[in-house]
């Protein structure tokens, strides 16, 4: 399973890559939007992940006509080998998707709802398809049950695309994915932060340090020379 971080920020990008296990980053419209405001322009927020990232990066068009979104998505793929274009999984987006592949354009369908969605975009050899969890359980619904539907019609169907769980707001989500076998997952700073973080792991550091402490000074030779 391809973990990738959700964010734009440069600094968290830099942090979390030095952990070494993301296979990359994905962003959105929304997110880079947020980075402008700090005084970047696009140009320079889409550019500086990009080289800095040592994995795909996944950016997103913000064309809704066939003609700009053909465009938009040939700059974003000019951009580096590395990089996977988004596109929102509309009837005219996941046309899209198929004339890209004509071009050799690795290509991700995003905003996807539902299994129907999902089989057009694969059909239409999208690398990834995108499902927004959080979203839609806050809808009311189960996100990972339609992830988990996804995946199934998928291997059924010996489809090559993965489903991307997206939108991710608590570890279950994680661990229902590592479970059914879903092919990436995107996760934001903030939960990345907290993901290795259990009272059992503080108590066990706490009660080793305590012990170790415990020996005399002159003793303590392994790590003193």
């Amino acid at each position: 399973m391809k973990f990738f971080l959700d964010s734009c920020d440069i600094n968290e990008i830099t942090e979390i890559s030095d952990y070494g296990f993301i296979d990359g980053v994905t962003t959105d419209p929304s997110s880079i939007a947020k980075e402008v405001s700090k005084g970047s322009t696009t140009e320079q927020v889409i550019s500086s992940i990009i080289k800095r990232v040592n994995g795909e990066v996944h950016i997103q068009v913000v064309a809704q006509d066939f003609d700009t979104i053909m465009a938009q998505a040939m700059k974003i793929h000019s951009m580096g080998m590395n990089v996977i274009v988004k596109i929102p999984a509309t009837l005219i987006g996941i046309k899209a998707m198929l004339k890209l592949n004509d071009k050799k354009v690795k290509c991700s369908a995003s905003s996807v709802y539902n299994t129907v969605q999902a089989i057009m975009s694969a059909q239409n050899y999208a690398e990834y398809v995108s499902i927004r969890t959080g979203i839609i359980d806050g809808n009311g619904k189960d996100g990972m049950e339609l992830a988990y539907s996804v995946n199934e019609t998928f291997k059924n169907n010996k489809f090559d695309s993965r489903v991307l769980v997206t939108n991710i707001s608590n570890p279950e989500h994680i661990v229902r994915a590592g479970m059914i076998g879903i092919g990436a997952i995107s996760v934001p700073y903030n939960l990345i932060k907290t993901l290795s973080s259990h009272i059992n792991t503080v108590d066990d550091i706490a009660k080793y340090m305590e012990d170790w402490n415990k020996i005399p000074e002159s003793s303590r030779t392994f790590f003193n020379k």
